[in-house]
């Protein structure tokens, strides 16, 4: 049955290439296009409706292949049918620029129907520990703020050409590696499929980028890749808890460090800066595409992580070391957003510059 996941990754790439131009023809007449400010890291106007591109190549695909997935059916109706909220609510934030509350009132009612499917985070493994299970008043909002909480951190790095889609393809390779050593099938199929939309949809993204993917884009693969998460792990109960979250670990500790840094700074959490890490990375002197293969290359490391993670999940001495590894990571990131003294780092810089 694994033979589906490579059909499913190449069908969903080859709808990619078909959809693109109409999609970008479409973007131009709707209007649904992105306008250069202030924290933007573009110059020209550009369509930003790549996410439908990549939604509608990743359903086409899924509901070709969907008699080959052994799963239960109320579950993948529930996802597809959040899915489909989202991206709703995407399209309409890339036309009309929606405010952030009725961006959250779409992604709320996306959530409450995946919870009412049945697929909620209702237990963690503790390394070294007991299995823990959640109260269903616990389970379901901790499942609502993961699904939430995905959703906006990949919205949040999707700053320079081909990022977000970069750091989403190399997760979803991380996920679909640990479905295949836990044996979860429908998952590697899932994450397959998708992962042909992404690398398709690089090919027109990667810089210089000639369409983005938009909220459309980032909502519905953020929305994906937290339900893939809990589906992953939902019956691999010997995988340390917290597997999924490194497995997005660009894209949340980014969000972290950023709501931290304008707290500290005493503004709004959710406010729209240009302070996040690949922002910081070009301000220290980087080329875009430089910094994107730096953002690339740390996901690779979380990714790598979390693999480790999983095979060596009750190996005390691996897990301690790699705990130790993401520390040092996040206090380094946190140092070169700004949160522990960016001057410092700066000052750095232009002194390796000075001595070229």
């Amino acid at each position: 049955m694994y033979i589906i996941a490579p059909i499913g990754f190449g069908l969903s790439l080859l709808l990619l290439f078909l959809f693109m131009p109409l999609v970008i023809r479409l973007s131009h007449f709707l209007k649904a296009v992105a306008v250069p400010n202030e924290r933007t890291m573009h110059h020209s106007i550009m369509p930003r409706l790549g996410g439908v591109a990549i939604f509608s190549s990743f359903m086409i695909a899924l509901l070709l292949l969907l008699p080959w997935f052994h799963m239960d059916k109320s579950t993948i109706a529930g996802i597809l049918l959040a899915a489909l909220i989202i991206e709703i609510t995407g399209i309409l934030d890339d036309k009309y620029t929606l405010s952030a509350k009725w961006k959250a009132l779409g992604q709320f009612i996306a959530t409450l129907v995946v919870v009412g499917s049945g697929l909620t985070i209702d237990q963690i493994h503790i390394p070294f520990g007991n299995d823990f299970f959640f109260p269903v008043w616990i389970s379901i909002p901790l499942t609502m703020f993961w699904i939430m909480g995905v959703i906006n951190a990949v919205n949040w790095i999707d700053g320079l050409d081909g990022l977000a889609g970069g750091v989403s393809a190399i997760a979803l390779i991380t996920t679909i590696i640990i479905a295949l050593i836990t044996g979860n099938l429908p998952v590697v199929l899932l994450c397959s499929v998708l992962l042909g939309s992404l690398v398709g949809f690089l090919f027109f993204n990667f810089e210089p980028a000639r369409i983005f993917m938009g909220e459309s884009g980032s909502a519905f693969i953020g929305f994906f890749l937290a339900t893939m998460s809990i589906m992953g792990f939902k019956q691999a109960v010997f995988v340390s808890f917290i597997i999924p979250i490194v497995i997005m670990g660009v894209p949340l500790f980014d969000t972290l460090l950023a709501m931290t840094r304008r707290w500290l700074n005493h503004k709004p959490v959710y406010l729209a800066d240009r302070g996040h890490l690949h922002h910081n990375l070009v301000d220290y002197g980087l080329t875009k595409k430089q910094a994107v293969y730096v953002m690339y290359g740390i996901s690779c490391f979380f990714g790598a992580c979390a693999i480790i993670l999983t095979k060596a999940s009750e190996s005390q001495v691996t897990t301690v070391c790699v705990m130790i590894l993401i520390s040092l990571f996040v206090v380094a990131a946190a140092e070169l957003v700004g949160i522990i003294k960016k001057k410092r780092i700066l000052m750095r810089f232009q002194q390796i510059r000075s001595k070229r």
